[in-house]
């Protein structure tokens, strides 16, 4: 987190919760971010954000705590059947804390390159500051991942590294078919390409055909792995504060 913005160069800037409320706004500079929430002042090198995401974060204090509440009143009205509207009272507000819980609170949610991910609670996601969110993301892909546009991303552990790349033949690895993500697909899932778990492929190199199907479990088209590739089609990235 970075101490200093020059609000003198500001490039655009978005009211978090009503229009003029200078106690909560987020603005962006040629190289800073800087989000004021409640007063309270934060900023940051653009060169360490990733992503800024519009989300509904499920809110787990009132989820848990309903979650326990709800069944406790419940069993209480059965053992003591005296002031039933009271125990009516007190599941249906442990019903409440769970729906409350569930349904979740808008969020700015910023991510870091290094994985970490910071989040704004806001009472709704204005056309603004989708926009804004918007506006931020393209500056940040026109200077970050220029040579990452045509690589695909594969999600897989660590251990099963030496099977993914053992070279295009035939496999039947339980690993296989393996979906992955485009460029576009990782930065809208909000995904870190510095991720422990991620690898990078260049398609060309691959050795093999990788072709867009239809992923039933997310309803997308996404590059899909029959088999392993060449060890030569692995994109390698330096970590970059």
């Amino acid at each position: 987190m970075e101490d200093y913005f020059d609000q003198d160069k500001t490039k655009a800037f978005v009211y978090l919760l009503s229009e003029g409320d200078d106690k909560n706004k987020a603005m962006i500079s040629d190289d800073k971010l800087l989000v004021i929430r409640q007063s309270h002042k934060q900023s940051w090198d653009l060169n360490n954000i990733y992503i800024l995401k519009p989300e509904n974060k499920k809110l787990l204090f009132p989820l848990i705590l309903g979650g326990i509440f709800t069944p406790f009143a419940f069993l209480s009205y059965f053992v003591n059947l005296f002031h039933p509207w009271f125990h009516l009272l007190s599941i249906m507000c442990g019903l409440y804390l769970f729906y409350y819980g569930w349904m979740g609170k808008s969020a700015l949610t910023i991510i870091f390159k290094n994985g970490e991910e910071l989040h704004y609670y806001l009472s709704s996601i204005s056309k603004n500051l989708h926009a804004f969110i918007d506006y931020v993301n393209t500056l940040q892909n026109k200077t970050n991942d220029v040579a990452l546009r045509d690589m695909l991303f594969f999600e897989l552990e660590k251990k099963y590294e030496s099977t993914l790349f053992s070279g295009p033949k035939i496999s039947d690895h339980e690993i296989f078919p393996l979906f992955g993500y485009t460029y576009n697909q990782l930065k809208m899932g909000g995904k870190s390409i510095y991720g422990d778990n991620l690898f990078i492929i260049n398609p060309i190199k691959s050795g093999i055909e990788i072709k867009i199907a239809f992923d039933p479990e997310t309803s997308q088209m996404r590059p899909k792995l029959e088999g392993p590739v060449l060890e030569s089609s692995k994109v390698n990235i330096p970590y970059s504060k």
